[in-house]
């Protein structure tokens, strides 16, 4: 049995999943793979030419690379200059996260603006903190941000009052994890490292994933460096964001230390960190 179903058998976490219904592969994404996976090398050309074909992609291209992260002197209104700027790996990122997002806007009770600008918001002080230490995939610690919490997408379609039990556990000491197991069979976790699983990302963020909620497994040494690691930068990403909303989990308050230990840095290291990140947010 795999880790990634160590708290229960198969079987019964198939029969939990028999009614939640995990996308396919959407096949922008699946040629972008295919791509990235040729042994002669990445087409940008053919990428470029991708992407032209689906209005909604190209406009969230250009409006990435003229976005003031880049910085670019003049606009860029050509797909392919776009792709060739942004690089293979900015480009897989954007197309995953796109094809996550139009996922979310089917699911009518689910809060879209609250999920996505969580996961943006935590993508981008992932980013943030990996650029900060050492020898920690800024691509991979972006992807796991913006896909940490997509299981929660795939509940609110399958569930009509999934918003509401988000709401329920950011008031109460119990786990989201828990309440969701209690009220709908299944959780988040879970049904978020099948999606990614399907998606064909990463192993190390498929885990990442699935264990996103499992503070045990810092102690358990089943899962590797990289993927705690992932999982210890998402914590302090959590922390360096934290609002008083349903996406409100601060772990770090409780195990902190742990997190720091995998990250090897101090409280000193964290208070600088969220000091700059502070000092980078616009004034509301």
């Amino acid at each position: 049995m795999s880790y990634m179903n160590s708290s229960k058998t198969e079987e019964d976490d198939a029969t939990l999943l028999d009614n939640i219904i995990i996308p396919s592969r959407p096949t922008i994404l699946l040629k972008i793979q295919k791509a990235q996976a040729d042994k002669d090398g990445v087409n940008l050309v053919e990428i470029a030419e991708l992407i032209a074909q689906d209005i909604g992609l190209s406009a969230a291209v250009l409006k990435t690379i003229n976005s003031a992260y880049y910085g670019l002197a003049d606009k860029v209104t050509s797909i392919r200059q776009a792709v060739f700027l942004l690089g293979m790996n900015r480009i897989y990122i954007l197309v995953a996260a796109l094809s996550l997002r139009k996922i979310a806007e089917t699911s009518a009770c689910l809060d879209l603006d609250l999920f996505w600008d969580h996961s943006v918001e935590i993508a981008s002080s992932s980013v943030f903190i990996a650029q900060h230490l050492d020898n920690i995939n800024t691509d991979d610690a972006q992807l796991f941000g913006l896909f940490h919490d997509c299981g929660k997408v795939l509940l609110a379609q399958q569930f009509d009052g999934y918003q509401e039990t988000l709401k329920t556990a950011a008031g109460i000491e119990d786990s989201l994890i828990n309440i969701e197991r209690l009220r709908h069979g299944t959780d988040h976790s879970l049904v978020g490292a099948l999606l990614s699983h399907a998606w064909c990302l990463p192993t190390s963020i498929t885990l990442a994933i699935r264990h996103h909620h499992t503070i045990t497994a810092f102690r358990e040494g089943v899962l590797s460096d990289e993927v705690l690691t992932l999982l210890a930068v998402n914590f302090l990403a959590e922390s360096l964001t934290n609002h008083n909303n349903d996406y409100n989990y601060n772990e770090w308050s409780i195990h902190g230390d742990e997190f720091m230990e995998t990250l090897k840095i101090t409280e000193n290291d964290v208070t600088n960190l969220r000091s700059e990140w502070q000092a980078k947010q616009p004034l509301s």
